[in-house]
């Protein structure tokens, strides 16, 4: 009986296709942002954007309900970003918690910290690196972590942006059971064109392709109509295939009032993440 319920606290954390894989601690792949989620998945997630970013600070936190359905997970997610001169730091936090694994009392969790660095190289090129501590508590003795890697350059000039690089480099899992598992490492690449018209319209197309180590490949594109800088309405779609992250179909909103900002997300046609739902808070200067 103690295999069957590590079983199911493990079902209630992962996602169903890395079930099929040899990787670990899928969580680290995960997207916690809104606006990206409402895109198909389509902002990489990496501290190389920032020094080239118009944005000197900024800060925020965000809920996220996880595959309400099939195995309900709530994030909480915060962050904050700054740069100085051409130097930009971060740092993100985010932790989810499942449901109660029956018969016990206890409810797995999962925590992920993420501390990046970047430099502008040139004014439209930039390179920065995060370093990753990801966490799954299964059941109160049984316990997954490791330390994983990003790499990214990253570009931008005359309404076109691009990144590129890899994530979640690193060694094999320190499990607390048997078993030799690998992190979800992939090879990404991604980019996007935004146009303006008509003085307050602008609409702004992304895509981006990830390739893992372990084979599949992932991508992803999505869209971005904005109003005057005030209002956004946001539509995307993420292909899985055999990745730890399945397919699915996503759409938006948001609102900037001075310089805060409000999010949200909603995720459909997906029979494991239909009904997942992010909102978030920000602060920009």
């Amino acid at each position: 009986m103690r295999k069957l319920y590590m079983i199911l606290a493990a079902g209630l954390m992962t996602l169903e296709a890395a079930a099929q894989t040899s990787e670990a601690l899928p969580f680290i792949q995960m997207d916690y942002n809104p606006v990206s989620l409402a895109t198909g998945s389509t902002l990489i997630p990496s501290s190389a954007v920032l020094p080239l970013s118009d944005v000197k600070l900024a800060g925020g936190v965000a809920y996220e309900s996880y595959m309400p359905v099939l195995s309900p997970t709530n994030y909480i997610s915060a962050g904050a970003a700054g740069k100085l001169d051409k130097l930009g730091l971060s740092i993100a936090f985010s932790r989810g918690s499942g449901e109660p694994v029956t018969g016990e009392k206890f409810v797995p969790s999962e925590i992920l910290v993420n501390a990046g660095v970047s430099y502008a190289v040139t004014d439209f090129l930039a390179i920065g690196a995060n370093v990753k501590y990801g966490k799954e508590q299964l059941l109160a003795n049984y316990a997954n972590s490791a330390v994983a890697f990003d790499v990214f350059a990253a570009g931008k000039f005359s309404g076109f942006e691009f990144a590129a690089g890899a994530s979640a480099l690193g060694g094999k899992v320190q499990s607390e059971s048997t078993g030799d598992f690998s992190l979800p490492a992939a090879i990404t690449i991604g980019g996007g064109y935004t146009a303006k018209f008509a003085e307050v319209h602008a609409i702004t197309a992304r895509i981006k392709a990830d390739r893992y180590f372990s084979g599949p490949i992932a991508a992803g594109f999505g869209f971005e109509y904005g109003y005057d800088g005030l209002a956004f309405a946001r539509a995307g779609y993420h292909y899985g295939g055999d990745s730890i992250v399945p397919s699915f179909a996503s759409a938006g909103l948001g609102l900037k009032i001075g310089e805060f900002t409000l999010d949200a997300a909603y995720l459909f046609a997906s029979d494991i993440l239909g009904g997942t739902f992010s909102v978030g808070v920000g602060v920009r200067f």
